[in-house]
């Protein structure tokens, strides 16, 4: 099910472009991934899936400039990446709210870092808490909301910096089951609201969370982390996830990424150019 696809992109089509892309540690002695050449088209929702250790978070934090890479280069919006890009934002997989903050002023965060006026501020976040359901508990704080209201507010601080590029590391794999299922919808959702389509990388180990919100999967290898295929997505948008779960390929598309991740004896050939 490899996607033969259209040739790679141009540059000034894509967001994202990892050329040669390596990360060790430990001096050599552990590679986290290596010889990572990916292009990501502007709007385009790259979903990577792959075993624990295989470098995804890592690739994530490299893409953000958290971490340098070994070897090779990253550009963001034609850029190389050599600290965090502008026009980037991230969502983490543990919230990352100050306890000591309001909703609103958490969610105000990277608007109070950019030193935006107060006024935009003000109609920035009660637009986005409005967007994401917490309009209402703006003046209370993480300790008080569930587990789920409180991604909701990461959701909220990091589309409030208006980014072109958003970054998703496992963002609800701390939920429960249910909680899950619904931020996948509401996320799904807000990507078809008119002018909040973001580039986005997203970071799962759920399969079917990649296929919903996807338009590429990456199938990553185990350590050092390879791109062992790249799968086309063919569900068109805007999209309806419950009708999209039961179609006959999803179940197919499923099987074989599970058969990608537990075989990899099975794999197609490796391709270091992806796109």
């Amino acid at each position: 099910m490899r996607s033969e696809g259209p040739q790679p992109p141009s540059t000034d089509e894509c967001a994202i472009v990892t050329r040669s892309a390596c990360k060790s540690f430990l001096d050599g002695d552990v590679i986290a991934f290596q010889d990572l050449d990916l292009s990501i088209r502007k709007q385009e929702i790259l979903c990577i899936v792959g075993p624990s250790g295989c470098g995804k978070t890592t690739l994530l934090r490299a893409i953000a400039g958290l971490t340098s890479l070994t070897s090779g280069r990253i550009e963001v919006n034609g850029e190389a990446v050599v600290g965090p890009p502008e026009g980037v934002a991230t969502v983490f997989q543990h919230f990352g709210l100050l306890p000591w903050k309001t909703v609103f002023q958490n969610a105000a965060f990277g608007l109070k870092i950019q030193r935006k006026p107060q006024a935009e501020i003000e109609e920035r976040v009660r637009h986005y808490l409005d967007i994401v359901g917490l309009q209402r508990f703006a003046d209370s704080y993480p300790y008080q909301l569930s587990g789920g209201m409180q991604q909701r507010v990461g959701l909220a601080r990091a589309l409030a910096i208006d980014p072109s590029v958003l970054l998703m590391d496992e963002p609800f794999a701390a939920l429960d089951a249910q909680t899950r299922e619904i931020l996948q919808e509401e996320l799904v959702a807000l990507m078809q609201q008119p002018g909040e389509r973001k580039t986005m990388v997203f970071i799962t180990h759920s399969i079917d969370e990649a296929l919903i919100m996807g338009d590429r999967i990456a199938v990553m290898s185990a350590r050092p982390g390879r791109v062992i295929e790249m799968i086309d997505v063919p569900f068109a948008w805007p999209r309806d996830v419950e009708e999209i779960r039961a179609r006959p390929i999803f179940a197919d598309l499923r099987r074989h990424v599970w058969t990608l991740l537990r075989n990899p004896a099975q794999r197609s050939k490796s391709s270091s150019e992806v796109a």
